[in-house]
């Protein structure tokens, strides 16, 4: 593929196609949330990366998922427990770094790839940090800032309005449009990957139309199977994540 030059509207209207959404990057072909991932993820046709925020023991916001170097690194202990300096002297040789988010803006804002923000941790002092780099390489109108927590994303919202939110939730039982609303957030987030083999069907059409008659956005949990982005895809969600953009992205040419 070509190198993108510009980055994907948000607006499924506006650029014809669901928002394809690397899951850490495309984290199936290259360690997640490295620039590896995302120089892969851009190269396979990806939207966007979604990011994983957490913050070491002198505040500084890093991107990962785990809040332990266990799974990945082998190690064990935390990443809040360690400085940033020590944590960049941890990570086992031959291994992709643990990179500062500013780093990633950078890198993200140079593959004109937007940013989908799961802020695993928050406090106003790291919110400024992730806004000001937002701000720094013109992300902010490309991107979107979500939490399971909804106490983050209404003070992410409260904090920098301009910053799209939303609330990713793991019960069938929840509703939406309320939890939303409560939080002003702009997109809810279904995490039902594993919820039934075919958790399409969850989207029922009475549900896709409350949603939609609140006006809010529906961003999909991480999905590689063909069948269900397929299926997904004819909903008319706005945006999928996957460990496979490159398989997203054919099944959702426009």
């Amino acid at each position: 593929m070509n190198p993108r030059t510009h980055f994907t509207p948000l607006n499924r209207a506006e650029s014809g196609h669901v928002l394809r959404i690397a899951h850490r990057g495309a984290s199936a072909y290259a360690q997640e949330n490295s620039a590896e991932s995302f120089e892969k993820a851009s190269a396979m046709g990806a939207d966007m990366v979604e990011i994983d925020i957490r913050l070491t023991a002198d505040g500084l916001p890093v991107v990962s998922h785990d809040e332990s170097l266990t799974r990945l690194f082998g190690l064990s202990t935390n990443i809040a427990d360690l400085t940033f300096a020590q944590l960049q002297a941890a990570i086992p040789t031959g291994r992709a770094p643990i990179l500062t988010f500013e780093a990633v803006a950078a890198v993200c804002a140079d593959l004109k790839l937007g940013l989908y923000l799961d802020i695993k941790e928050f406090n106003p002092a790291s919110g400024e940090m992730v806004f000001a780099a937002l701000d720094h390489f013109s992300l902010t109108e490309h991107s979107i800032a979500g939490s399971f927590r909804p106490d983050f994303a209404a003070n992410i919202k409260a904090a920098h309005p301009r910053l799209r939110t939303s609330i990713l939730y793991g019960s069938t039982h929840i509703d939406p449009v309320l939890l939303a609303q409560a939080i002003g957030a702009d997109y809810v987030h279904p995490c039902w990957e594993n919820t039934t083999p075919e958790p399409h069907r969850l989207l029922t059409p009475e549900w896709m139309e409350k949603v939609r008659a609140a006006n809010l956005g529906i961003v999909c949990w991480h999905e590689e199977r063909p069948s269900e982005i397929t299926a997904l895809d004819a909903l008319g969600v706005d945006a999928i994540c996957s460990d496979t953009p490159d398989i997203l992205f054919n099944l959702t040419k426009s």
